[in-house]
């Protein structure tokens, strides 16, 4: 008698639902193309594809096991298998009148989905067919646009999943893709079918990996139990990959080439929707803002501390532009040692495609853990536009809402969003539990703290001044500039000195780029922006002393006459 295999979550999950009687049809999705250990009877753990695992997981107990893609038509793991495949189907057809099975097997979705129904649907069988990339036969899209064989395919499909002769049988219908949103929505939400979804390889699962891989000619900078810590975010492919190609160039395996290699893998993967930011400063190169600096400060230390109940699940830095929310963010990756991960745009025009940009993401971000996913000009990407959209909008924020109730991910991840219109933004998406931590940005207040940040863009910028050279007046004239307003002040500065062909930014220099550089501003809307900040900060201890003793109901009528001051410029 064969022993059980120990198995992987995602197919424990399926065999138990299936052998609960949950459904005879699922649709198994995520981390798919990657390998899978199969524990052989003898105990020795192998390494293989999605459809190697499936066949050996499902011929322990059907008759028959059969595999489709549009591509290589339907196969078998035997001559046997197909032979009895035959014997069954036209045994059946026999008995209806019909004609039996060619010598050649149909080959395209629409021939192919009619015989394996006929598989699935005899009670007398045991049987299991996967179909393998089936956003190939019931793509996401307009059914406007669909073809009449892509809609044949996908009622059929759907008719399946609550056929009573499949859920009264011993069959089974596996599913196949990587990304579900893939697949039309009508197949996605079907009540009758189960969807499981594999995800990446956990640190158990790399360091078993590690472990069970060929080292021989390879180097590694640290131990197995370091390099499947490091390698968090990365498939089993990714990882032979980095055997393989050490073991080809030579090369050490170190903790910097592990991360280069992350960040191509990943970037890659996400076909351009992240990208990783590397920050190059942290706190020491934030001038002024030492309110909002203590309360990124306690929360950096409870992320390095592990005291996950101290970490909000998101924070949100809203206020007017140019007061420095990307470059304090960035310098708050650095604080805290998550890896840093910002948004691109991932929406585009297609049906489902944004929902399924976004489903990578968070499939990476799930995956890599210890992230601070950064989503800049969060209006933009996350507002809400109605019904112009085809109800995009609402898909992709109900979904982040999802993401961020799920407590697992406290300490783990970290989004933050920056805007400075967070009144386009989902009410529900804002509130406590999600956005733990609103955090109001403003230009700078005092002169101690435009001196500040003068001095600390000074550094930023790798300026020469002259010794006898002084922010300070230039501090004082400049009462009102934001952050950026103050850095173009400086960058004009060095122009001045460059004129002259020098690299020393002398105190002529600097009063002359104060007098010449001319803000552009609209002062109304940037009230309604900082009135917009004060309305959403969480923590009085976070405002300036202008707006402390605001009440809500303030600062609500305040928002309401500009407002009606901007008219259709909002």
């Amino acid at each position: 008698m064969n022993r059980e295999p120990t198995l992987p979550s995602w197919a424990e999950d399926l065999k138990l639902r299936y052998l609960s009687g949950e459904a005879s049809m699922f649709l198994i999705n995520g981390n798919v193309r990657d390998l899978h250990p199969w524990e052989t009877a003898e105990g020795k753990t192998l390494y293989v594809p999605i459809r190697d695992f499936l066949e050996r997981f499902l011929t322990r107990t059907k008759d028959i096991v059969a595999y489709y893609n549009v591509s290589e038509g339907i196969e078998f793991p035997d001559q046997r298998t197909k032979g009895r495949f035959r014997t069954v189907l036209n045994a059946r057809r026999a008995l209806r009148g019909d004609e039996g099975l060619s010598s050649a097997l149909p080959h395209g979705p629409t021939e192919v989905l009619p015989v394996i129904e006929d598989l699935v649907t005899d009670t007398s069988q045991r049987a299991a067919v996967v179909i393998d990339y089936v956003e190939m036969i019931a793509p996401m899209g307009d059914l406007t646009f669909m073809s009449d064989g892509d809609k044949a395919n996908l009622v059929s499909l759907e008719r399946w999943s609550s056929d009573p002769a499949l859920l009264r049988s011993d069959n089974l219908v596996l599913l196949v893709c990587e990304h579900a949103a893939d697949i039309h929505r009508r197949l996605r939400s079907s009540t009758h079918m189960v969807s499981v979804s594999v995800p990446l390889p956990d640190q158990a699962a790399r360091l078993a990996f590690i472990r069970n891989t060929d080292q021989r000619r390879i180097e590694l900078e640290m131990g197995e139990d370091s390099l499947a810590k490091i390698t968090a975010g990365l498939s089993l492919v990714h990882i032979r990959s980095l055997f393989r190609r050490a073991r080809q160039s030579g090369e050490t395996i170190t903790f910097r080439t592990v991360s280069l290699r992350k960040k191509a893998i990943i970037e890659q993967e996400c076909q351009g929707l992240v990208e990783f930011v590397d920050p190059t400063h942290n706190f020491s190169h934030v001038g002024g803002l030492d309110r909002l600096k203590k309360v990124l400060l306690r929360v950096s230390k409870a992320i390095k501390a592990g005291q996950t109940n101290r970490v909000p699940m998101g924070m949100m830095f809203v206020g007017p532009m140019g007061t420095g929310k990307t470059f304090v963010a960035e310098a708050f990756a650095a604080e805290s040692g998550l890896t840093c991960l910002k948004f691109k745009n991932f929406r585009e025009k297609w049906v489902g495609s944004t929902e399924g940009n976004l489903e990578k993401i968070l499939q990476v971000v799930d995956g890599l853990g210890y992230v601070l996913l950064i989503i800049d000009e969060a209006d933009r990407t996350m507002g809400s536009n109605g019904d112009s959209d085809g109800g995009t909008s609402s898909r992709v924020i109900a979904r982040l809402k999802e993401f961020m109730s799920d407590t697992s991910h406290r300490g783990r991840v970290v989004i933050l969003m920056m805007t400075n219109r967070p009144d386009k933004l989902d009410t529900d998406l804002k509130r406590p539990g999600r956005f733990d931590y609103k955090i109001p940005f403003f230009f700078p207040e005092e002169l101690d703290e435009r001196r500040a940040i003068l001095l600390a863009l000074v550094r930023k910028n790798h300026l020469s001044l002259a010794e006898d050279a002084s922010v300070e007046p230039i501090a004082v004239k400049l009462e009102g500039y934001s952050g950026a307003e103050l850095e173009a002040v400086l960058l004009a500065a060095g122009n001045i000195a460059a004129e002259g062909d020098s690299d020393i930014i002398t105190q002529e220099h600097l009063d002359q780029a104060a007098e010449d550089v001319i803000p552009s501003r609209d002062n109304r809307m940037l009230e309604f922006m900082e009135m917009l900040a004060v309305f959403e900060c969480t923590s009085r201890r976070m405002l300036p002393d202008r707006f402390k003793d605001l009440d809500t109901v303030a600062v609500q009528d305040r928002l309401d006459q500009l407002t009606a001051a901007l008219g259709r410029r909002l």
